[in-house]
């Protein structure tokens, strides 16, 4: 009966043109579907899943004569379902903004069935892009490559600027601040930057989400985590808030990095360079970012500067880079301290598993105890003391984190407040002294700078597709809504 019930699911989900039913296949159904050769509905998530393992056709018949079960076969058909679900519950395409050709007068037409073409974006026929619709194929084999090694590369653009696209993966239904999206913003792939090592070419993309007719837009820069060694879901974690930003009056830049250590999911050309190096290339997509705004706003307002996790260490480093021209920054559950997250693991009074591993990566030490004070990744890591000695300097902060975040400790976000304080030790953010409101603390760093704490949550809180978005009950969902909503206001 069961399998009468799933093969009726999947007969359905494959002839149907309609939204994906509440009950979704597994990866493994979708895999046999797929080598079942049985036909499917054009134009639909179902067959945007198809599409993508086709994609993958030869890598699937080669893995198929290898001994079963197979990880890597495993994580391919679990793509395809991410694939699956992603289209099936991205925004509708009623949002997507109106476009117009000049032939005598201004016409409106769809963007749905835009080809690749110069287009107005305003019913004068005064302000062209290029624009290009794209399949739902291309999208989840971009965006959900079982590799990693599309996401965040653009070597496909072969050093030319791209069209724009829909912006879709700004505005999957993951965060935890529920997306009110009027118009989808579009979405501009580039290169950055293009670095060599002995397994070829590494192209870091540049991603450029605005709204189509938005021409004074507050610039903000977004740099995504991963502690230095993933990209691909603490990325899309950053992305997915993109649609709150250009709702908001934003345009974004949001830049790749390369990845340190050889288990990084940047692919071979990307991965395995220090800290150092993956700093450098933030500088690096700063400074194209500044280069080329004119290109995306009007606006005369600096580049703000959003980072989450190890994005929110770089936001610190960033700034002190560029003192005359970043002068707001929101840094996310950030590690802009590692001497103090160093001494927290090795005293026990932060125990956790992931930032030991992190550490390691890092150096490349067999164990973090082997680590010392004085190792450079250390020293060249700890961006509190010059934040302290001149805080006038410092931009204006908006942190935020969780007390209960193991990957992360808390104290970094309270130690930056303090800094901003002029004093790392004995500034306004102490334990002892904090008052929840229905599970938010604020506390004014200094004139210009605030730390948002939640009593509950963990790290990554802004996001819930793998835990409920209710940490804390009601409350604590409420509060993360109210910091979010906050941030996003507070960057203006």
């Amino acid at each position: 009966m069961r399998q009468i019930m799933k093969v009726a699911m999947l007969s359905a989900l494959a002839c149907s043109a309609s939204a994906l039913s509440a009950q979704i296949p597994t990866p493994n159904d979708l895999l046999e579907y797929y080598l079942s050769e049985k036909p499917y509905h054009p134009n639909t998530p179902f067959a945007a899943s198809m599409g993508y393992l086709a994609h993958y056709d030869d890598k699937i018949r080669e893995l198929l004569t290898a001994p079963q079960p197979n990880i890597e076969l495993a994580r391919l058909s679990g793509h395809a379902q991410l694939c699956l679900r992603a289209v099936g519950s991205r925004s509708s395409n009623s949002l997507l903004p109106t476009l117009y050709k000049q032939d005598g007068q201004c016409t409106a037409i769809s963007a749905l069935n835009a080809k690749r073409d110069w287009y107005y974006t305003d019913q004068q026929c005064n302000h062209s892009i290029e624009y290009r619709q794209g399949s739902d194929t291309q999208y989840c084999i971009r965006n959900f490559d079982y590799t990693a090694r599309n996401y965040g590369n653009s070597r496909d653009l072969n050093h030319v600027q791209d069209a724009w696209i829909p912006g879709y993966q700004s505005t999957l239904p993951i965060t935890t601040l529920p997306h009110s999206t009027t118009q989808l913003p579009l979405l501009q792939r580039n290169t950055y930057k293009t670095t060599y090592n002995k397994n070829g070419a590494c192209h870091l993309e540049m991603r450029v989400y605005k709204k189509a007719n938005s021409h004074n837009a507050i610039p903000l820069m977004l740099i995504h985590g991963g502690g230095w060694v993933a990209r691909q879901d603490t990325g899309r974690s950053a992305e997915v808030q993109i649609a709150h930003f250009t709702e908001a009056g934003f345009m974004v830049y949001m830049p790749f990095y390369r990845l340190v250590s050889n288990i990084g999911d940047a692919g071979a050309q990307c991965n395995n360079v220090d800290i150092e190096e993956s700093k450098q290339d933030i500088k690096d997509a700063f400074l194209w970012a500044q280069n080329n705004n004119s290109n995306y706003t009007t606006s005369d307002k600096s580049i703000r500067i959003m980072g989450q996790s190890a994005g929110g260490h770089m936001a610190v480093w960033l700034s002190q880079q560029f003192p005359d021209k970043i002068d707001k920054i929101a840094p996310m559950f950030p590690v802009p301290d590692f001497a103090h997250q160093l001494q927290e693991v090795q005293n026990g009074s932060y125990d956790k598993p992931y930032i030991k591993w992190m550490l390691t990566q890092l150096t490349g030490k067999t164990s973090w105890q082997d680590l010392s004070m004085q190792d450079p990744i250390i020293t060249n890591n700890s961006l509190l003391q010059s934040i302290e000695i001149d805080p006038d300097n410092a931009p204006a902060m908006f942190i935020s984190h969780a007390m209960k975040d193991d990957i992360v400790s808390v104290s970094q976000a309270m130690r930056l407040c303090n800094a901003a304080s002029g004093d790392i030790v004995g500034g306004p953010a102490q334990k002892s002294s904090l008052i929840f409101n229905e599970q938010h603390s604020i506390t004014q760093c200094n004139a210009k700078s605030e730390l948002h704490l939640l009593e509950f949550g963990s790290h990554h809180f802004d996001v819930c597709y793998e835990r409920p978005c209710d940490e804390g009950g009601f409350q604590g969902e409420q509060a993360i809504k109210s910091i979010m909503t906050s941030m996003i206001n507070w960057l203006k």
